[in-house]
């Protein structure tokens, strides 16, 4: 592997500049050509971030023929996803890519299978798994301190004006978004829910589009759920609520009860620890409007859990492991995802999670 990894950013709208702002502050990478079917935007992003003068595409494959590359950053919307990170990796690239990593899942599975082929390294963006809260309430779970677990539940109630879906024509469409609110924002909610809670065995959900009328796609979602484990859940996801409140994550058990919201809003065990009372502290929840967030705004993302992120993926790959959030732990929230549609085509109907 190597020791400054040479990486290239496809796609520098939103979340992309999130890309390019981040990846010349992380140790040991460098950022060496952009591409984006808008080449004025790219010159403008790198601009705006002060980023290093680097090459700048319209192609993707005319810079991977360039350029020396180690790592493909793919920020593209989500249903261009695999015809980048297939060529990519037949070409002995590694591939990180933004969440979804794709919306279908045979999709996933042949940019899983064509890592495996050409001895290359996938991950995908989850950052919220690096927020301290979450981390907290997942080594709780780990080290048994909830008992047996009764319920956990995701809440990504947000708001997004029509402006949002009319500005890019792909947002809120089955064929580039694979969804709408549950696979493009509600996603890493419902990661964060599998990671943390346990595997999710079945699901029945509604879903429709309650106030945008012109996306194909769901802005409401709510679905109930079983676990593997035999507890329950709950997962809203939502672009409808105004003026769009923070996300949240909740599980309790016979033991304790744990609440994330832009912090650490519950944490409170039977089996007290002298650490417990620091960690509250520490990590005390934000006045939602001074945490800013994506709530509400769709630029909102955070760059410091997104460097956390690549930095522990570049991390994981220099160290011949693979990364927290590879290709296999990526796939699972797809497939949630995924049968929480055909639920919702069914109208709550129970559908089991596919392997």
């Amino acid at each position: 592997m190597a020791d400054r990894w040479k990486c290239a950013v496809v796609g520098t709208g939103t979340v992309g500049q999130t890309h390019v702002r981040v990846l010349p502050k992380l140790p040991g990478a460098q950022l060496v050509a952009v591409c984006d079917v808008r080449p004025d935007r790219a010159k403008s992003v790198l601009e705006k971030h002060n980023a290093p003068p680097v090459p700048i595409y319209d192609d993707y494959k005319t810079m991977l023929d360039k350029e020396r590359i180690d790592v493909v950053h793919i920020a593209t919307p989500s249903g261009a996803h695999h015809d980048i990170a297939i060529e990519s990796m037949k070409r002995g690239k590694h591939v990180i890519s933004e969440k979804p990593l794709e919306i279908q899942l045979d999709r996933v599975d042949r940019m899983i299978e064509t890592a495996a082929k050409h001895n290359v390294k996938l991950a995908c963006v989850f950052q919220n798994r690096w927020k301290e809260e979450n981390r907290a309430i997942k080594r709780a779970v780990d080290e048994g301190r909830f008992g047996k677990l009764s319920w956990a539940g995701s809440f990504t109630p947000w708001y997004r004006p029509d402006k949002y879906y009319e500005e890019v024509d792909w947002r809120g469409t089955w064929q580039w978004d694979g969804g709408g609110a549950t696979m493009n924002q509600g996603v890493h909610a419902v990661d964060l829910l599998q990671w943390i809670a346990g595997p999710v065995k079945r699901v029945s959900a509604y879903a429709a589009s309650r106030i945008h009328p012109k996306i194909e796609t769901e802005d409401t979602m709510s679905c109930s759920l079983e676990f593997a484990g035999g507890h329950f859940g709950t997962i809203l996801a939502s672009t409808a609520m105004f003026p769009g409140m923070p996300a949240r994550f909740e599980i309790a058990g016979e033991n304790g009860t744990a609440i994330s919201e832009n912090g650490l809003k519950m944490y409170k065990f039977r089996e007290a620890r002298d650490s417990d009372a620091e960690l509250i502290a520490r990590l005390a929840p934000v006045d939602a409007k001074a945490a800013g967030g994506a709530q509400s705004n769709n630029a909102a993302i955070s760059s410091d859990l997104h460097g956390n992120n690549l930095s522990d993926i570049l991390c994981a790959w220099r160290e011949g492991r693979e990364a927290e959030t590879n290709g296999v732990e990526a796939r699972k929230a797809i497939a949630i995802v995924l049968a929480i549609y055909e639920s919702a085509r069914k109208r709550g109907e129970p559908v089991d999670i596919p392997a």
